[in-house]
């Protein structure tokens, strides 16, 4: 595959997956047995786990959104720099909806094999998430 149908496939785990929720898309644009690479999850593989992982931010974040920054790609590694947009109105972390806004940037790495991502890290901004929960306080201003 070329660098620019790289591009397409990660492309359209954000336009389709996230921000239309076409959950079929999973099956379509990730292998069988992707390797995912989470702060939250650990090492795990397969689409259900990246289902998995999905489904937390689909219950914590319902219709939380992706913009898309940049998108990087050389060889079978595609980057993306983003910002999800959210509110949280669901169970999250052992944490109680607090109605709050977030904006949580980050990187994601994605590597692509036969047109298919087979690997996936996931490096967004956690601990900037949970400070906008509340969950962990914000640093002190100096």
């Amino acid at each position: 595959m070329s660098v620019e149908q790289n591009k397409a496939i990660v492309t359209r785990n954000y336009e389709e997956l996230v921000n239309q929720e076409k959950k079929s898309v999973i099956d379509d644009i990730y292998a069988a047995d992707v390797v995912i690479h989470d702060p939250f999850m650990g090492t795990v593989s397969g689409r259900d786990a990246f289902k998995q992982l999905l489904g937390t931010f689909d219950t914590a974040f319902p219709g939380h959104r992706v913009q898309v920054h940049h998108i990087l790609a050389e060889g079978d590694l595609v980057s993306v720099v983003h910002t999800h947009i959210a509110q949280h109105t669901g169970q999250f972390m052992h944490l109680a909806p607090t109605g709050r806004d977030i904006a949580v940037n980050g990187i994601e790495v994605f590597r692509l094999v036969d047109g298919k991502i087979a690997e996936f890290w996931r490096h967004d901004d956690d601990m900037g998430l949970l400070m906008q929960l509340g969950a962990i306080p914000a640093p002190a201003e100096a």
